[in-house]
């Protein structure tokens, strides 16, 4: 079953630092995501199931002496403007995350490589049409939550933004 649209666009991401340190680190990478058309909520709207994945990367956490390397994917409810050049959406995803390259904790004072969490994911965007299969997605803003192990709260608050096209596969 194909996706109605499929995008693809550049991510940047603001996380929280890791325990121990202060302040907060970017880190870059790309994203993909799908959306299936559900059902019409009004002659405009539409409600639909969206997937998204995503990757990003930094070399060095704050001066900590390694990077991170992220890795998301989440999935669920998106609720979308439909007819009109202007296509803002918002929506609630839910998924994993896997962050490898990295020091997580394993237990005691041992450290592991890589490390696997749940991800939630809220955000919104907006797609502006180019053509009738072509979109520009203007802006996409995701709150990007997870849980992986770091010593203190074991989660993690990452602010993602990114730009990009979009094509419809069909209307």
């Amino acid at each position: 079953l194909l996706p109605s649209d499929l995008g693809l666009r550049y991510s940047e991401q603001v996380s929280n630092g890791p325990a121990g340190s202060c302040g907060c680190f970017v880190m870059q990478g790309a994203a993909a995501d799908g959306y299936w058309k559900i059902v019409p909520v009004s002659s405009a709207m539409q409600l639909g199931l969206a997937a998204d994945a995503a990757v990003e990367n930094t070399d060095n956490l704050n001066g900590a002496g390694y990077g991170l390397k992220l890795f998301s994917f989440a999935a669920g409810p998106r609720l979308k403007l439909s007819k009109h050049t202007v296509r803002p959406f918002a929506q609630a995803l839910f998924g994993v995350a896997h962050g490898w390259g990295s020091e997580f904790p394993a237990g005691g004072n041992a450290l592991t490589s890589s490390a696997n969490s749940f991800a939630f994911d809220v955000g919104a965007g907006v797609d502006y049409t180019l053509h009738k299969r072509w979109s520009l997605r203007v802006l996409q803003l995701d709150y990007l939550r997870t849980a992986l192990p770091n010593n203190s709260t074991d989660w993690q608050s990452n602010l993602r933004v990114g730009a990009g096209l979009s094509l419809r596969l069909s209307h």
